[in-house]
């Protein structure tokens, strides 16, 4: 296959473009943080970013290119806390994003000490020392950087980070179909990152790739927006992070195998070995015994318990899927007449930008509670799929 993307290696963003041996650079400050605090891919790179777009400005390689993204991305780091409060009751909010928020501000005071008080002579200005600063160049080491084969650490590739992902997703039960990981290459001889073309394109075709295959959550937590996938397939999930009810019970979960917590992304469609699992974890977590067989398989599992469990975290959203439904209905009529708005010529300058925050504000909500949608859509079919059927509920009452 040809490759349909080429960028010379020169003028992409990464570490080694630095040069080491040169004092008082960035490359001389990178090789000190990597000898004193151990290879870090992605601060190394958020350190590169900071430095171009804050502290080099107008001066750097780069500037065109910084002037083509958004100052502010869609992710939740972004956010208001009103905004990001839309999602409560989500544990891709209550445990990921929240813990990412709690990260950005250790990663922040662990920037100040070790990298803008020790290399002043790197780090003159003070724009590039902001949280907002730092929100801006996390974003985009985790949603736009790649690592590309043939060399080592991340790498931000002009043009090719713009490549979009495949927007139609596959149904679980098509194996044969794999996401693939680093489709980003090296090649030596031209001294240049290509994209090889997977397969045959139509004229006029989009050309996309899938890059390992975010799930709702994630999709929402680094990228700003939600996959558009099949109903099926299992990136379309919801997060659960689960711990026993009892501290007691938590050895006997362990010995069976699970993490405490353990973390799990159940789509509606998974496999009935994958609820056995999930009931097994629900039965030990409540402290009653499960049948593993030699192959650590759970054999003959009640799914009472895991019924429970889902029920009991579909009710920690503060909202019915039918509240949600109505909003978000009602949201998106809104920013279709903040769309319109912003079409007409005769607006003030003031008024078009109040109007594009108001549009900016929405889309995030909208996108809040069309998780919340999602996942609750997952749980009501997880739920109906672990009822017991009918001639059960006869055998249990006889």
């Amino acid at each position: 296959m040809e490759a349909y993307a080429r960028v010379r290696w020169n003028e992409t963003l990464h570490p080694s473009r630095y040069d080491a041996t040169a004092p008082g650079g960035l490359g001389s400050a990178l090789a000190s943080m990597r000898s004193e605090h151990g290879n870090d891919d992605k601060m190394a790179l958020i350190v590169c970013l900071l430095y171009e777009r804050y502290e080099l400005g107008d001066r750097s390689a780069f500037a065109e290119y910084f002037r083509t993204m958004p100052g502010e991305f869609d992710t939740p780091t972004h956010w208001s806390d009103d905004t990001a409060k839309e999602l409560r009751g989500s544990d891709t909010y209550e445990v990921d994003i929240v813990d990412e928020y709690k990260l950005l501000n250790t990663v922040w005071n662990a920037l100040r000490v070790r990298v803008f008080d020790v290399y002043t002579d790197v780090f003159v200005g003070k724009a590039a020392r902001s949280l907002y600063a730092l929100r801006w160049a996390w974003t985009v080491a985790h949603a736009r950087a790649t690592r590309v084969s043939g060399k080592d650490g991340l790498a931000l590739v002009p043009v090719i980070d713009m490549i979009r992902e495949c927007g139609k997703d596959v149904d679980a039960d098509k194996t044969d179909i794999v996401d693939d990981e680093g489709f980003a290459v090296y090649d030596p001889h031209a001294d240049e990152v290509v994209v090889y073309a997977k397969r045959d394109y139509a004229p006029g075709e989009e050309l996309c790739e899938r890059f390992g295959g975010w799930n709702n959550g994630e999709s929402v937590q680094h990228l700003g927006y939600l996959p558009d996938v099949h109903t099926n397939s299992t990136r379309n999930c919801v997060l659960m992070v689960l711990t026993p009810e009892k501290k007691r019970n938590e050895e006997k979960v362990r010995k069976a195998g699970f993490d405490v917590p353990w973390r799990v992304c159940v789509p509606s469609a998974a496999s009935e070995s994958s609820l056995d699992m999930l009931s097994a974890y629900a039965e030990l977590a409540s402290g009653r015994a499960v049948e593993i067989g030699g192959d650590g398989v759970p054999k003959n599992v009640r799914r009472d318990g895991v019924r429970d469990v889902l029920l009991a975290r579909l009710k920690r959203y503060p909202t019915s899927l039918e509240q949600d439904d109505a909003a978000l209905s009602t949201m998106r009529d809104s920013m279709r007449e903040f769309a319109a708005a912003l079409e007409r010529d005769d607006m003030q300058l003031l008024e078009r930008e109040r109007v594009r925050e108001k549009l900016r504000d929405m889309r995030r909500s909208a996108l809040a509670v069309e998780l919340r949608v999602r996942e609750k859509t997952i749980l009501n079919a997880l739920i109906d799929r672990v009822a017991p059927a009918a001639d059960e509920l006869v055998k249990d009452e006889l």
